[in-house]
């Protein structure tokens, strides 16, 4: 139902921990361990509800996930980090302890501080169809 918006994003997940960057402005998101497990499934195609009835198998699980997991994808969603794509039948297999250790809490963090230094990175100045921009060197 979702997947990662290439057209604006790349992402790393490393001890379970999402990093995404929006290569466009230069910030980049923080998503905590129990964020990235959803997120994994939800990048990867399992539908929406695929998602919740394997976090509702979950022993000790909030009522309210539901809602939870609707206000995470929003977040997702309102970031550009997410879009619309295909549903992929996924096997999941949740993290009961990593869910346990983030008390049943998605957060996404914001991350402004290696802006200046992302955008200053060459890959930015390629073009889809031309490449690489020449040096111009100025005559003295």
């Amino acid at each position: 139902m979702y997947g990662i918006n290439r057209k604006k994003m790349f992402y790393d997940v490393t001890d379970d921990f999402a990093i995404v960057i929006n290569y466009e402005t230069g910030i980049y998101y923080g998503i905590n361990g129990f964020g990235t497990l959803v997120f994994d499934f939800l990048i990867k195609g399992s539908s929406v509800e695929d998602v919740l009835t394997a976090l509702n198998k979950i022993p000790d699980i909030p009522a309210d996930i539901d809602q939870r997991l609707a206000t995470f994808i929003e977040e997702l969603r309102n970031k550009e980090i997410i879009v619309e794509g295909p549903t992929v039948k996924n096997e999941m297999n949740m993290d009961v302890a990593l869910a346990a250790k983030d008390n049943f809490k998605f957060s996404i963090d914001e991350y402004s501080d290696a802006q200046e230094l992302l955008m200053a990175d060459p890959i930015h100045d390629v073009d889809e169809e031309e490449g690489w921009k020449p040096i111009v060197k100025e005559d003295k």
